[in-house]
């Protein structure tokens, strides 16, 4: 009798904590962004007569916060707001390049170089501008765990409505956003990084890869 009793409490529990997770996927919750253990990187590709003896890059922020609302079951109410601190942007560590397997390896004479001119007031002016931000306006669900994301990109004070797919998962209590975006840095009111009249130069199209996780507030 007692070992009936302490089998059915025991497949009580196990319900009632499957319960408490699908509950906290099926409703709203509110996350924060763990920067330790997420990354917002932009891949830039050069071009010009020159350009085999520049190199690609990759810049990744560094310091940033973030905020997400995520609600599956209407995901129109959901949003996601991203904050970087442009001043702490960082230019081609050799993690950040194995990891996109970007070729060739820049001195530090020139990646210092690149990233005194990426943040000088003819491209982000970071001095200016401390801040680069991203907040939807629009969450649309495509299928499940697949959301196509609108919202205002604000580079060099400049913001521009921006469009990119999503996919969206959770892991216990935590959720992971990934994506993709595609922007030309011209549409942000500064140019491209060039050099030798052009010879050598930045593609003016970058390419924003997004892996965010959060942590439930």
């Amino acid at each position: 009798m007692m070992s009936a009793v302490k089998t059915a409490v025991r497949v009580a529990v196990m319900i009632m904590s499957c319960l408490v997770a699908l509950s906290s996927v099926a409703e709203a919750a509110t996350f924060r962004v763990d920067p330790s253990r997420s990354s917002l990187v932009v891949e830039i590709c050069r071009e010009g007569a020159a350009s085999r003896f520049a190199h690609d890059h990759v810049v990744q922020a560094t310091s940033f916060s973030g905020r997400i609302i995520y609600d599956p079951a209407a995901p129109g109410t959901s949003s996601i707001s991203v904050e970087v601190n442009a001043a702490t942007l960082r230019v081609d560590s050799p993690q950040m390049r194995q990891r996109f397997q970007v070729r060739g390896e820049p001195t530090p004479a020139d990646v210092s170089d690149i990233e005194r001119n990426m943040k000088a007031e003819g491209q982000l002016h970071v001095a200016k501008f401390p801040l680069i931000t991203f907040v939807s306006t629009t969450v649309t669900a495509e299928r499940p765990g697949q959301y196509s994301i609108t919202g205002q990109l604000t580079i060099h004070g400049v913001a521009r409505t921006v469009r990119f797919p999503a996919t969206v998962a959770m892991e216990g209590q935590t959720l992971r956003g990934t994506g993709t975006l595609s922007f030309t840095q011209s549409s942000f009111g500064y140019r491209p990084y060039s050099a030798l009249l052009g010879a050598i130069k930045n593609k003016d199209a970058v390419t924003l890869h997004i892996d965010l996780v959060a942590i439930p507030e």
